[in-house]
């Protein structure tokens, strides 16, 4: 039995528009910040940058105060330690307004890393004076 090369070629491409459709390269492929999470989100007339745009600052937003962090049980039942690395957006009030994950050493940390981050408190950036919103990247750790 002779199989058609059209028809071949009709199955690679039918199967390639599903696997796009459907998200399914985002399990094969690391994320690293580029897609924009939407957890975080607040809605405000303020323009923030985007989250790989270039914001000239003289003072990078500092820690002021860390949000507890809760170890994920499965995390715990399973002895996992590890670090995520956290773009975090912060307006010019200081505030949070937004987390992505950018490097994770395992998933299961992931939400409470960002669920700290976004309830930590932040210096703003400052440039030429005044504060400004910009990115900063929050490393959080988890050890037992």
């Amino acid at each position: 039995m002779k199989i058609n090369s059209k028809f071949i070629s009709f199955v690679f491409f039918v199967s390639l528009f599903l696997f796009l459709e459907n998200n399914l390269y985002s399990q094969a492929l690391p994320n690293f910040g580029i897609e924009k999470s939407k957890k975080g989100v607040e809605k405000s007339d303020e323009a923030y940058p985007d989250i790989d745009e270039f914001v000239p600052v003289d003072q990078q937003p500092t820690v002021i105060k860390h949000a507890p962090v809760s170890y994920p049980e499965l995390a715990k039942s399973a002895r996992l330690q590890g670090t995520v690395y956290l773009k975090v957006l912060i307006d010019k009030d200081g505030k949070a307004k937004k987390a992505v994950v950018f490097k994770s050493d395992a998933e299961v940390f992931n939400e409470a890393a960002i669920q700290s981050a976004l309830k930590s408190t932040y210096s703003s950036a400052m440039n030429d004076g005044k504060p400004v919103a910009t990115w900063m990247v929050l490393p959080i750790s988890f050890k037992l």
